[in-house]
């Protein structure tokens, strides 16, 4: 029987090959595909692997601490076979590639966030300093682009908090710019590389980074292709990418490394979108069949939500596509109350969003007092609310937990979401939980309520002064007026 210091060198070697594996991985993956992931909802395919290694990572440390190898049973098979290990050892191998496996998740986001390096030999103290070390001169003109992206990012994720989402996508925006431009010194990069960029983008369709079709193509051939496609990249979208690049010349600017004006600023970004471009509504028979479908209708099993059945379960995949279709909050808003969250004042219910305790909020204006809508209270949500949160700190939905880059609760949500609308064949690009929020501000301005109480409702910044003068004293009983004109009568669902 081996020994355990020959059990630990053989999982040394089982960690080193996956980790080798994936490295590999990356290397054969086509630009302009996921690594990963197995649907890109938004575009961004940095984002999409993440969540999906995420997503990963959580079931195998939940099978690590359950001590369930069931699911690596054939790589268990094969590594006591390839190393002649005794049947004895079996249990403890198991294991031991249990942790091999999220290790090599883990490096996996490694090699995702700061890219997958060619094999080289190189020691440890050189790996430790990389990121502090001077960028290095070219031969002619200066330090490169990718000598000085690294510094620039260390900076950027140390001083100005690049985490997450942003993180991945402005590396995806400096590897489009070097893919359009080169990689060249960066004092070489003049206003004409930043108008070649730009306008590489806005020839791109709306789905380059997510549809199967544009699978092995470079940008240039993605664009070429797409030429008579009416549906292109957003404008924000536009405007994200040449933020991202501007500060990065502000960077370079201030460094030094870089003379004259920034070549990123003094774009134009045309606000008016073509009519294929906006987010689309809620609204008619897709409302219709949304909620006469079998979460709203019953279920089969609580696994098998989409299939038709008997069972109606009044958890988070009930009320989060209700709290959306009334309020139009941002899922997250939702996602993260807890039962100190839902207050009553002047017998009037409403959700107090805020960023108190671990909770986030989009910005100062997010934060707000959103009555109840009526058709919620008479569904039964308040009951909801005191059986799953009956203290305080109690979390509405408990089932929701952080996930993804940036550590959401609606993270896990999300994908349940567009798997769902799949299921029951009523998903549509562009038709996702966001266009609840599209939804609820159209019926408000319809029935013509004033402006300032829309924005106060979805918490949107406001033009003007009527926002930051007016709202702070706003009544909640004029809040709930404005609330309850939001109707939908393509929907009809019942308290039982």
């Amino acid at each position: 029987m081996p020994a355990l210091p020959e059990l630990k060198s053989v999982l040394r070697h089982e960690l080193a090959l996956a980790v080798e594996r994936d490295r590999q991985r990356h290397f054969a993956t086509p630009y302009g595909s996921p690594v990963y992931a197995y649907e890109v909802d938004d575009g961004d395919l940095m984002a999409a692997d993440l969540r999906q290694v995420d997503a990963d990572l959580v079931d195998a440390r939940n099978s690590l601490a359950l001590r369930d190898t069931m699911g690596i049973d054939d790589w268990v098979d094969e590594v006591m076979s390839k190393h002649g290990l005794a049947p004895e050892l079996r249990a403890e191998l198991a294991l031991g590639l249990a942790m091999v496996r999220v290790q090599r998740l883990e490096q996996s986001k490694v090699h995702l966030i700061s890219g997958a390096t060619p094999k080289v030999a190189i020691g440890a103290e050189a790996v430790a300093t990389v990121e502090h070390a001077p960028a290095p001169a070219a031969a002619l003109g200066g330090p490169k682009l990718s000598d000085v992206l690294p510094v620039f990012i260390a900076q950027m994720s140390n001083e100005s908090g690049w985490r997450g989402q942003t993180l991945m996508q402005n590396r995806g925006t400096y590897r489009i710019f070097m893919e359009v431009c080169g990689d060249l010194p960066v004092t070489s990069y003049k206003r004409p590389e930043l108008a070649k960029t730009l306008d590489l983008f806005r020839s791109l369709p709306a789905d380059y980074g997510k549809a199967k079709r544009w699978d092995g193509l470079s940008l240039a051939e993605i664009a070429e292709k797409a030429r008579s496609e009416e549906s292109r990249l957003a404008v924000k979208t536009l405007k994200r990418h040449f933020a991202a690049l501007g500060s990065l010349f502000k960077h370079l600017i201030e460094r030094g490394e870089y003379e004259g004006a920034n070549p990123a600023h003094g774009f134009s970004f045309p606000e008016k979108m073509r009519a294929k471009m906006k987010r689309q509504m809620w609204d008619g028979e897709r409302l219709r069949r949304l909620f006469t479908s079998p979460v709203w209708t019953g279920c089969k099993t609580p696994s098998k939500r989409s299939t038709p059945g008997a069972l109606i379960i009044k958890d988070e995949k009930y009320w989060l596509p209700l709290l959306g279709l009334y309020h139009g909050n941002r899922l997250e808003e939702f996602a993260q109350l807890v039962g100190s969250d839902v207050r009553c004042d002047d017998d009037i219910w409403y959700f107090d969003i805020n960023d108190e305790e671990s909770k986030q909020v989009k910005n100062e204006q997010s934060k707000r007092r959103v009555p109840i809508h009526p058709t919620l209270l008479a569904l039964g949500f308040l009951d909801y609310a005191r059986s799953s949160a009956p203290n305080p700190g109690d979390q509405l939905f408990p089932k929701l937990t952080p996930g993804g880059a940036d550590g959401k609760r609606g993270h896990a949500f999300s994908k349940w979401w567009t798997r769902y609308r799949r299921e029951v064949g009523i998903y549509e690009p562009g038709l996702d939980y966001h266009s609840f929020r599209h939804g609820v501000t159209t019926k408000l301005f319809a029935a013509e309520v004033p402006e300032v109480f829309v924005d106060e409702l979805t918490g949107h910044e406001g033009k003007g002064t009527s926002r930051s003068v007016y709202t702070k004293e706003m009544p909640l009983r004029k809040l709930y007026e404005a609330i309850a004109k939001v109707e939908w009568p393509e929907v009809l669902i019942t308290a039982g």
